[in-house]
């Protein structure tokens, strides 16, 4: 991984300063004053990468007083461009962040960021194969932590260095093969209970054949007595067959009886009617009567006419009375206010007509209208009550009219009578010779009649016979099906304990397969328990690492050669003995001077410096060459403070000389003097408005 362009947007010190374009710097030094941000630089980059700086809280890298920050970080690794594009947005209680991922693409950005932010992080993880941790305990000597290499337990140096050498995929392997080993066990495990279950039913062979012989026993019994019920049965369906054969003939002749009844009954009711209609006294008898009741039916026609007459004259009157009630109403009322305007007048003038009035005349106008009024009244009195005699009369007539009404309903239907009965009179001879006809019919059907009864009575002792050789029968339905039923789970037996016996040849042939399985599952757990050793930590990565310390040395030395003047060494041990006598995987860290070998916290400041900075340079360039990482980038974050001149120089001349191992190298310092050691230098400087980047 090569930074090429790192943009910045409220990112701790920086507000919107000018993108820091590296394209085309091999080695360059950061510099400015202590606080203007020069770290911050290098914590965007881990930021971008991984979501990681120095503060716990990602909030804390905003600009003070801004809600939000960016940071566009834009590298080269294995050929190819990416960019990753973080962003954050601060909050009292949850902020949000979001974060992209793109490639170069024929010109463009195209992105390949994962629906979530953690898968996208993975992904960025996958393609560097490098991790946070392992960065900044390789490339990345971080300000004041140039020791996190040293510092650590030999374990987890170890492990760091694994994360270096790219051995995660040997732990891939041993899972793979730890998962083979199980899935080989568990195949055995299962293969092992079947054969156990072969072997129980292979032992009980005799068992089962004796089985087989109680089932064709219990079979043989039960079709015998099957075969016995069989025949008996057939003998009963003919008997049963035979019955219903005779009940259908009875049930036919029970139909002809019951018919030739219906006919016969039927010719009774004709030869009755016939006689009725011979019989003609009866008949002059029944037309004389129908003719009184119709000369009395006139009789009461004229009274109707009459009282019909009467009541429309009663009704008339009474119409008349009605009216004049009705005007003498309305003519007697201009009277009675005549009347009380006279009695209550005081003029002498006539309050009715104007003319002069005296009292005499007054008195006698006033015993004339009085006189009036009450005749009127009077007449209206006799006429209600003449209106009432007359309403009782019309309801007496309206009565007698009812009466006769019904009476008169009956006219249709006593001319119909009288006209059948006219018919039957001049119908009685053929009616005569139709009964000459119908008696000798009638001694035919009562001859079959009984015919078929007394044939009817035969059958049905012959039907009482069969149902008591049916009843008497030793064998029913349900005992045969029950026989069947014995009969097919008897069969059933001998089948199963047939199939059972063959079956345990079929078991035979399953153990040797089962058997040969089994020899092939522990040859195949035996080699992944051998590949899972190899591919452990104590196996194939082991070894890697012991091919890889020497190296480390070498190189380590090397720099701590230019620095001390030969003075110091370092030695890297990967196994301990333990009190017990076993070896125990470590990384052990022993240094020596022209005193000896002593431990690391007797070193120095600037000695333990030096000796840091050679290990991580060393571990940085076996990085950049082994890991697969590709990780041609170096970042070293201060340290020189803790040297004298001398030791200053060396450590530039060291840097120097292994500027070709990286294909870019970025120095943090603040001190003056070296910032004219490097070739290119990107002054930091803090304004109002934040601070800002300039390449010199």
């Amino acid at each position: 991984m090569i930074p090429v362009k790192l943009e910045l947007h409220n990112f701790l010190a920086y507000r919107d300063p000018d993108p820091l374009n590296l394209e085309g710097i091999h080695i360059a030094c950061l510099a400015g004053e202590n606080g203007a941000g020069k770290s911050s630089l290098l914590d965007a980059i881990t930021w971008a990468l991984w979501g990681k700086a120095r503060t716990a809280s990602p909030d804390d890298l905003i600009h003070q007083g801004q809600k939000d920050m960016r940071v566009a970080l834009t590298f080269d690794y294995a050929g190819a461009r990416y960019k990753v594009i973080r962003q954050r947005t601060g909050g009292r209680r949850i902020g949000a962040s979001l974060l992209e991922f793109q490639v170069r693409d024929g010109g463009k950005w195209r992105g390949i960021s994962e629906p979530t932010l953690r898968a996208t992080e993975r992904k960025i993880v996958d393609l560097l194969r490098l991790d946070y941790d392992t960065f900044v305990n390789s490339a990345f000597l971080m300000q004041g932590k140039a020791d996190e290499f040293t510092t650590r337990t030999p374990a987890e140096r170890k492990q760091v260095l694994a994360n270096i050498l790219g051995l995660s995929q040997w732990e891939v392997y041993e899972e793979r093969a730890r998962e083979k080993v199980r899935q080989c066990a568990e195949q055995i495990q299962k293969l092992d209970g079947r054969l156990e279950e072969i072997e129980r039913e292979l032992d009980r062979r005799e068992e089962y054949e004796a089985e087989l012989a109680v089932a064709e026993a219990e079979a043989r019994e039960v079709s015998s007595l099957l075969e016995a019920a069989e025949k008996e049965w057939a003998d009963l369906e003919r008997t049963r067959a035979e019955l219903i054969a005779v009940q259908k003939q009875i049930d036919e002749l029970t139909r002809r009886i019951v018919v030739g009844q219906q006919d016969l009954a039927e010719m009774d009711a004709e030869l009755a009617a016939a006689r009725l209609r011979a019989d003609v006294e009866a008949f002059a008898h029944e037309l004389e009567s129908i003719r009184q009741q119709l000369a009395s039916l006139e009789q009461s026609e004229v009274q109707r006419e009459e009282w019909t007459a009467q009541r429309q004259t009663l009704a008339v009157e009474s119409a008349i009375l009605r009216g004049e009630n009705e005007t003498l109403g309305p003519q007697t009322e201009p009277l009675k206010k005549r009347l009380e305007t006279l009695e209550t007048a005081i003029e002498p003038v006539c309050p009715t007509c104007g003319q002069p009035l005296d009292e005499d005349h007054r008195h006698t106008i006033i015993v004339e209208l009085q006189g009036e009024v009450a005749t009127r009244r009077e007449k209206y009195r006799q006429n209600s009550a003449r209106i009432k005699e007359l309403a009782s009369g019309i309801t007496d007539l309206d009565r007698g009219l009812i009466g006769l009404a019904g009476e008169q309903r009956q006219w249709p239907a006593l001319q119909n009578k009288l006209v059948e009965l006219q018919t039957a009179v001049a119908g009685a001879e053929e009616a005569g010779r139709r009964i000459e006809m119908l008696l000798p019919r009638r001694e035919r059907w009562l001859q079959g009649l009984a015919e078929d009864t007394d044939r009817r009575e035969a059958l049905e002792k012959t039907a009482d016979e069969l149902e008591r050789q049916l009843v008497g029968a030793s064998i029913r339905q349900l005992g045969l099906d029950q026989l069947r039923e014995s009969k097919r789970l008897a069969d059933e037996r001998v089948g199963g304990a047939r199939q059972t016996l063959a079956t345990l040849a079929n078991f035979e042939k399953q153990r040797e397969r089962r058997l040969a399985e089994r020899r092939g599952l522990a040859e195949q757990r035996g080699l992944f328990e051998d590949l899972r050793e190899a591919f452990g930590k104590r196996g194939v990565p082991a070894m890697i690492i012991e091919t890889a310390v020497p190296e480390i040395e070498m190189a380590a030395n090397e720099l701590l050669d230019r620095m001390t003047d030969g003075r110091m060494r370092v030695r890297l041990e990967t196994q301990k003995e333990l009190k017990t006598g076993e070896m125990r995987e470590a990384l052990d860290i022993f240094i020596s001077d022209e005193l000896g070998t002593r431990s690391y916290e007797m070193y120095s400041g600037g000695e333990t410096f030096r000796i840091n900075f050679a290990i991580r340079i060393a571990l940085s360039k076996l990085l950049a060459r082994r890991a697969g990482a590709q990780l041609r980038a170096l970042f070293i974050d201060e340290g020189f403070g803790t040297q004298d001149t001398e030791g200053r120089e060396r450590l530039v001349a060291a840097i120097n000389s292994i500027q070709h191992d990286f294909d870019r190298i970025l120095v943090i310092t603040h001190i003056e003097e070296l910032k004219h050691a490097f070739p290119v230098r990107i002054e930091v400087t803090k304004t109002p408005d934040g601070s800002q980047l300039a390449i010199a």
